[in-house]
């Protein structure tokens, strides 16, 4: 203690006036990657001395120009003892508490790894019993989309209790569970995620580049490339756009925030949704939305908040004719808005709060809120006070040449890096040791290209983390009915090439557990531990588990049969005792027809009648299929083919 002391007060005398800020994914509760060189980072006054103290370990540095400044610790062996780690810098100085060392593992993808614990199969069991403290996570703030590279997403480390597992990836924390089972350290998983997001928008700019498809895309995004430079195009680009709104709009020539407005003429609403509202049918422009709402006595001389549970478009707030807020970015549309309200800013009795919506023509409809507004006390959210859904309503302007908003505030979940950016980005170089991926749906337009995408992402993260080829598990996507359109199994089969482009990769096949009318497959128990198999045997040296379902590897034709074989087939079999189902052969012709299939010597003979010169072979190739092949381990077979035909 005397020698942390005497480096504290060394470091304090070099630079007495340094600022000093960690990004959130330094935190209380964290843990820490085992047996492994420990990145600690963060930023002060340039050229700042700093000094980070853990575990019996102190390393000094100096800041660089912009303040920016890391230092690594060596490796640590798993520790159950909860711990401090301390920075300073000059007369700052940064206290982390309660951090374990343990294994890490990054989540990530889109809503299948975001689905909820609360969700899923099982999941009143899972929740009750989650007591383990030592099971740690961090999730990454999804609703902040930018177009440069961030030093820091929101979020913090938490431990994992009954409380607050809910909302938790039901995916990773069954994995976590399964592995703190067999290895016994402290687990953290590191949660970045959107739904419905495409593994472009996951991948980095300069990554991208090698698609001449991307280029034009990356070129208009380009001018943003720092925080300084987005807020000042945003800036510019929001004012010229609103000019040209308040210009052409009525609501705002004839001031309709006035809290003092004649509004006898405007149509009362129960539901203020646009689709519900027959008010609104084919109007593509402009709405105005105003409400009187009560505020109680006890809330007198208390700063407030308002909470719209969830607004569509963009939007502008009034409070007695007062301007409360503006949300223009297209990335808070659909999610919660909060705005604090000081205390003088309002009255206790009647109050007048006037909305305007704003819609563009490439979203089709008007702005379609959903109005659940609440207020409470904003040092105390439980004090809380929800408003009905009546509200009055009016049309501004409409056309079908709604000026559209520009790029800056149109940015959104499928922006080319958009995820990278925001979300992957501010946490490297993180020590991990390694990552969980789960998403593809969101790619079946382009399969033909996924798997050259996700191996060049999985390569650009891996370069960026500079821990060599740290291992990336992911999960093949479920059978589901996607419609007639397009046919997942192209994706499944992009994500199995994936294996063979990028090394120490593993892939958790899931053809037994989809839902036919369930994108999102509640059986999340079986993806976690099949995730799970793959670390045991390959990172945690569980030799003699089965850690994959049959893979293809290659087939021959004799007479009228084609033999195909597969890599993990030991005790190859079907899971209900039938026949294998769901293969299909082809001859010349290129027609495919049912097959006859059998397991012989771990092999499957499938032959057709219809079929005498069979030259190819598919397996479980549509949108949605309930396969029954397997290995001794229980673990389904990938869908495969072996032609490489035209998509179709």
């Amino acid at each position: 203690m005397k020698r942390i002391l005497m480096l504290i007060l060394t470091v304090a005398a070099i630079n007495s006036t340094a600022q000093l800020v960690m990004p959130s994914v330094f935190s209380d509760n964290m843990v820490l990657q085992r047996n492994m060189k420990i990145p600690v980072w963060g930023k002060t006054v340039p050229e700042a001395k700093v000094a980070v103290v853990f575990h019996g370990q102190k390393r000094i540095t100096t800041a660089d120009k912009e303040g920016n400044w890391k230092v690594y610790l060596s490796p640590i062996s798993a520790d159950f003892n909860p711990r401090k780690m301390l920075i300073v810098s000059g007369k700052s100085k940064v206290v982390l508490k309660n951090i374990l060392v343990g294994e890490v593992w990054l989540c990530s993808g889109q809503s299948n790894m975001k689905f909820e614990l609360k969700h899923a199969l099982g999941a009143k069991k899972y929740i009750s019993t989650a007591t383990n403290t030592n099971i740690r996570f961090f999730q990454a703030d999804r609703y902040n989309f930018k177009p440069y590279e961030c030093d820091n997403c929101s979020g913090e480390w938490n431990c994992c209790a009954t409380n607050n597992v809910r909302d938790l990836t039901a995916v990773g924390y069954l994995f976590a569970l399964e592995i703190f089972q067999k290895i016994g350290v402290p687990i953290g998983l590191i949660q970045s995620d959107f739904g419905g997001s495409i593994v472009e928008s996951w991948m980095s700019s300069s990554d991208l580049q090698k698609w001449d498809a991307f280029k034009s895309d990356l070129a208009k995004l380009a001018k943003y490339k720092n925080a300084k430079g987005f807020e000042h195009f945003k800036k510019e680009e929001t004012k010229e756009w609103f000019g040209e709104l308040i210009k052409i709009d009525p609501g705002f020539k004839n001031k309709w925030m006035n809290p003092k407005l004649n509004d006898s003429d405007w149509v009362k609403i129960n539901d203020p949704r646009a689709s519900k509202i027959k008010y609104l049918k084919g109007h593509n422009g402009i709405v105005w939305f105003r409400k009187k709402i009560y505020i109680p006595n006890k809330f007198k001389g208390k700063n407030i908040v308002i909470s719209f549970e969830r607004i569509v478009g963009y939007e502008i707030n009034w409070l007695n004719g007062k301007l409360i807020d503006k949300t223009h970015e297209m990335s808070s549309g659909r999610w919660h808005r909060r705005y604090s309200i000081p205390s003088t800013d309002f009255k206790v009795g009647s109050n007048t709060i006037v909305v305007c919506d704003f819609a563009n023509k490439d979203r089709g409809t008007p702005g379609e809120p959903l109005f659940s507004l609440k207020i409470y006390q904003k040092d105390d959210p439980s004090n809380e006070i929800e408003y009905s859904r009546e509200w009055l309503c009016k049309k501004g302007y409409s056309s079908t040449d709604y000026p559209k908003a520009p790029l800056s505030l149109r940015l959104g979940n499928n922006f080319l890096a958009i995820h990278y950016n925001s979300r992957i980005y501010p946490i490297i170089p993180f020590a991990i040791r390694g990552v969980l991926w789960y998403q593809g749906e969101s790619n079946q337009h382009n399969p033909e290209d996924y798997a050259e995408l996700l191996s060049t992402m999985i390569k650009g993260w891996r370069d960026r983390w500079e821990e060599g080829n740290f291992p990336f598990y992911f999960v093949q996507i479920a059978p589901f009915d996607y419609g007639k359109k397009r046919n997942s199994a192209f994706l499944r089969e992009a994500q199995f090439k994936t294996l063979a482009l990028t090394t120490n990769t593993g892939m958790a096949v899931i053809m037994d557990i989809g839902e036919k009318h369930n994108i999102h497959p509640l059986r999340k128990k079986e993806v976690g531990h099949r995730l799970a198999l793959w670390a045991l045997a390959k990172n945690y040296g569980f030799t003699n588990i089965v850690f994959s379902g049959p893979l293809y590897e290659n087939f021959k034709i004799e007479k009228n049969k084609i033999i195909l074989s597969f890599n993990y087939a030991k005790g190859l079999k079907t899971r209900d005792g039938n026949s294998p189902t769901d293969f299909e052969i082809a001859g010349e012709d290129r027609k495919f027809y049912p097959a006859i299939a059998k397991i012989i010597k771990d092999k499957i003979v499938a032959s057709s009648k219809k079929v005498k010169k069979p030259v190819a072979a598919r397996f479980a190739w549509q949108n949605y299929a309930q396969p029954n092949l397997c290995n001794s381990a229980g673990l389904p077979a990938s869908s495969f083919r072996t032609d490489n035909w035209e998509m179709k």
